[in-house]
């Protein structure tokens, strides 16, 4: 099948993170994780359609992309949230009318009502993609529990599970018969992220500048850094905007590094790249994040990453010696990041050309042709 051309169908309701349930929309979803993930079926001569919630429609007018989107607005949001669970009104007549039109239909998590209307409407040629590792938190995870038991055992038993990393696969395997062996991550589009040949010394942090992905840290571990006299030169270049953002620049002032540290705000894909393939290293300190789709941007352009444990993709760095993996890490890992860049670089130029889009959209179309 994956010689000739196929019609795919994304679900992915959900297009961005929404903190604290509030949810921006976003002048254009071009540089959005499903996008990318998408772009890499157009690359290999397939045609893909988009269904997601209303709710993340972008504000920009007339955006062209590669692929169809077409918007649901959601049932009972006040009950259902769109950041969260959505209850997309009119997908299961649509499904049921248009289904049977595509050769492949990848929907995002169990734990989601579009993947229930999927697994009843086209079950056959359904794969789930998870991503959670553990049961989402709401309501004491009481929600996630019974869904898990009873509507993935029982409802979803013959759809095929693909997880995007070794967590999730643990995770989903405890309430799926159908858990494909093959992970397949986000994937990044290598169009515009690729290996470089030369690096600064710079440090980058590509993040929403909120609470849990404690970038505050970050910077007092960098500062720590700088403070010694032959550091002193080292820069760390902050992408991202969020709501800490005034009091992150407060924290550097007082720090007494503002030679050393800029904040960019938010900048698209064309304009990181250069950026994130020229520094030493990515550095992630989240209380509580997933498959964090800059890790595999990082690895892509040939940059190690320094995280602590929490991201699902810690286990897949660690292992293929992408950078450094530890809770605590603070500014002697950055100095042996530096005098061990050379080989974690080489590492993730290999590991990097599996985390394409394109590289992604063959492994899920592998899975659909077992």
């Amino acid at each position: 099948m994956a010689a000739t051309s196929m019609k795919v169908l994304i679900i992915n309701c959900i297009l961005s993170t929404a903190e604290h349930g509030i949810i921006k929309r976003k002048e254009s979803i071009s540089d959005c994780m499903i996008s990318n993930f998408a772009r890499g079926f157009i690359e290999l001569g397939h045609q893909v359609t988009l269904l997601a919630s209303a709710e993340f429609m972008p504000t920009g007018k007339g955006e062209q992309l590669p692929f169809d989107v077409i918007y649901f607005p959601s049932r009972l949001p006040q009950v259902f949230k769109p950041s969260l669970l959505p209850w997309p009104r009119g997908m299961r007549q649509w499904l049921k009318q248009h289904a049977g039109d595509y050769d492949l239909v990848i929907t995002s998590e169990a734990f989601q009502i579009p993947s229930l209307i999927a697994s009843r409407v086209c079950p056959s040629r359904l794969i789930i993609w998870q991503e959670m590792d553990r049961h989402q938190r709401l309501l004491f995870k009481l929600p996630s529990r019974l869904w898990h038991n009873t509507v993935v055992r029982l409802l979803m038993r013959d759809v095929t599970v693909v997880p995007r990393s070794e967590p999730a696969r643990e995770f989903i395997g405890r309430y799926s018969r159908r858990v494909s062996d093959v992970t397949v991550d986000h994937g990044t589009d290598a169009r515009v992220l690729h290996p470089g040949e030369e690096h600064d010394k710079a440090f980058i942090v590509v993040s929403q500048l909120v609470k849990r992905k404690n970038v505050d840290s970050i910077i007092a571990k960098f500062a720590r850094l700088v403070a010694r006299e032959e550091y002193q030169d080292y820069r760390l270049d902050i992408i991202g905007d969020g709501d800490q953002a005034s009091e992150l620049e407060q924290q550097v002032a007082t720090l007494g590094i503002g030679n050393n540290v800029t904040f960019h705000g938010f900048l698209s894909h064309a304009r990181l790249a250069d950026r994130l393939r020229r520094a030493l290293a990515l550095l992630v300190d989240t209380s509580s994040d997933l498959n964090m789709v800059t890790i595999a941007e990082a690895s892509t352009s040939g940059t190690p990453v320094v995280t602590n444990t929490k991201p699902s993709t810690a286990r897949f760095i660690r292992e293929n010696g992408l950078g450094i993996v530890r809770d605590g890490w603070d500014e002697n890992d950055l100095i042996q990041v530096i005098a061990g860049y050379d080989r974690m670089h080489d590492a993730c130029v290999a590991a990097g050309k599996e985390l394409t889009n394109v590289a992604c959209a063959r492994k899920m179309i592998h899975v659909l042709d077992e």
